[in-house]
């Protein structure tokens, strides 16, 4: 079957932050939200302009780039919990104290973030190597949707992630809007407290990893998965003679918490 030249998969690609290099991009890329354009964070508290916490150090973090600019636009993270406990406690109480197993095989969904940069890239025109056509790099005409598409393509890669690593379960810290979206998809959400004001109106909410998997979205479409940064770094390093080329996104959207 021929690949949509539109889909995310010929526009975006995921990647899995292996080395210190791709979590600086996403530290940069969360600053740029957090601190620059929402104000939900204190940037006289990240002088080196990366906005970090304490849960990084067991998180796993994620990157997705336009493949024809090579420009970062989104980024995620999987935390995996500290001595049992998980980001969302220290804001709502489950109805109920969550099981030992819970701790063992789960994570929180946490820092979905797209750039507002990414509206030119619903606009602008490119040259797709697909087809050798010039055509508008996303199948998507708005920059709303361009932002969704972007979130499925880094849920997708975190999904896949979980399941390999014995994940079975997400938690989720997020406001009604997008609650309410992401369940309209098909993904069933277990709400597990009541809401509570952290930047804004937050349920917390549990899903399936199984389940997740299990969702038509993905028979069409972000079935590229992820790919390591590292890889990225060492076709780099042979294309440009070891110099260092580093680029950093430009950030100033949020979804999520």
């Amino acid at each position: 079957m021929t690949q949509n030249p539109h889909s995310f998969d010929s526009c975006f690609e995921v990647f899995l932050a292996d080395i210190p290099e791709a979590e600086e991009i996403h530290y940069r890329i969360r600053y740029r939200v957090y601190c620059d354009e929402l104000g939900f964070e204190d940037k006289q508290l990240f002088p080196d302009g990366l906005e970090r916490d304490e849960w990084d150090a067991n998180a796993v973090h994620f990157l997705v780039r336009h493949k024809f600019s090579g420009e970062w636009l989104g980024a995620l993270r999987l935390v995996r919990p500290e001595r049992q406990s998980f980001p969302f406690e220290e804001h709502c109480a489950p109805y109920r104290g969550l099981a030992k197993a819970s701790y063992s095989r789960a994570v929180e969904i946490s820092r979905l973030c797209v750039v507002k940069e990414a509206r030119r890239f619903a606009l602008r025109k490119h040259h797709s190597p697909i087809d050798g056509r010039p055509g508008n790099v996303s199948f998507l005409h708005d920059y709303r949707n361009l932002n969704r598409s972007i979130m499925w393509g880094l849920y997708r890669a975190a999904t896949v992630y979980s399941a390999r690593s014995g994940i079975d379960d997400w938690f989720i810290l997020v406001t009604p809007a997008l609650a309410y979206f992401v369940s309209k998809e098909g993904f069933r959400m277990r709400q597990i407290g009541d809401a509570c004001d952290h930047r804004g109106q937050r349920t917390p909410y549990r899903l399936s990893v199984k389940h997740i998997l299990q969702n038509p979205l993905w028979q069409q479409d972000y079935q590229q998965d992820y790919r390591l940064y590292s890889e990225l770094a060492e076709t780099r390093a042979v294309r440009y003679g070891g110099r260092d080329l580093r680029q950093i996104g430009v950030v100033s959207f949020v979804s999520g918490a």
